[in-house]
């Protein structure tokens, strides 16, 4: 069964500069009447585990989140105070709209935002949420790429399933727009190469698919051949030259 949200107190405040609690309000009132019981069911099919949905298209939450930028000239720090408040009430879309909202300027944060990140992790229940604040941490990671070693940890000694997710995703950022790092990648992904849940399994083949230096990848999916799930190894060698695929097949 669905939670119901309620609405924050002053949800009909306009202001200029606004805090946290205000910054709830101004964004549930534009969330709610996009609110679709529909996808809302949907969504809670999709996301097994997920708390609380209002059933807000992700387009729309992208569009939400750029409003409240230009309207309200919120800084970094703005999304980082907000997501402290909204991570643990699992609401799908607060967590998405503030994920968004903070986006590539999580590169400016410094080095508490990934102490924040880890524990914001704990709370995460579902694959969509996770991901879109994987978005943000890899842009906070190419702030500065030593970083890399938070989404590591996280991928050994993350507590839920859902905080090792974490890592492993946001290392899709790196080998985005031109950029590549792929011995960051498999550093990370390494980690979760031998795991049964299906979660990571998806999360490693989709981080190392992004890596563009297809000879890289092959050389380490041969390492992990003989080792890790079929599933994996024909989701991670995706986009290799069918002569490459044909090579890592032989060695399972």
């Amino acid at each position: 069964m669905l939670a119901i949200f309620r609405e924050p107190d002053g949800a009909g405040i306009e202001m200029s500069r606004i805090g946290t609690d205000e910054l709830r309000a101004w964004l549930f009132k534009r969330l709610k009447p996009l609110a679709g019981k529909r996808y809302a069911m949907q969504i809670s099919m999709a996301l097994p585990g997920v708390a609380k949905v209002l059933g807000v298209p992700l387009p729309k939450l992208r569009e939400i989140a750029g409003e409240a930028n230009r309207h309200h000239k919120l800084e970094p720090i703005d999304w980082v105070k907000y997501l402290s408040v909204v991570i643990p009430g699992h609401g799908r879309e607060e967590i998405i709209a503030g994920a968004v909202g903070l986006g590539k300027r999580a590169d400016t944060l410094d080095d508490l935002f990934g102490e924040r990140a880890g524990g914001w992790a704990r709370e995460l229940d579902n694959w969509e949420t996770t991901d879109q604040l994987a978005q943000t941490v890899g842009w906070w990671v190419l702030g500065d790429i030593s970083r890399i070693g938070y989404l590591e940890a996280w991928a050994v000694r993350g507590e839920t399933v859902w905080k090792k997710r974490l890592g492993v995703a946001a290392t899709v950022v790196l080998n985005h727009g031109g950029r590549s790092h792929p011995n960051e990648t498999f550093r990370v992904v390494r980690h979760v190469m031998t795991s049964e849940e299906q979660t990571l399994i998806k999360a490693a083949g989709w981080a190392i698919r992004e890596v563009r230096d297809l000879e890289a990848v092959e050389r380490f999916l041969a390492w992990w051949a003989p080792r890790c799930r079929k599933t994996l190894l024909t989701e991670a060698s995706k986009k290799l030259p069918e002569e490459s695929r044909a090579r890592l097949k032989e060695l399972v």
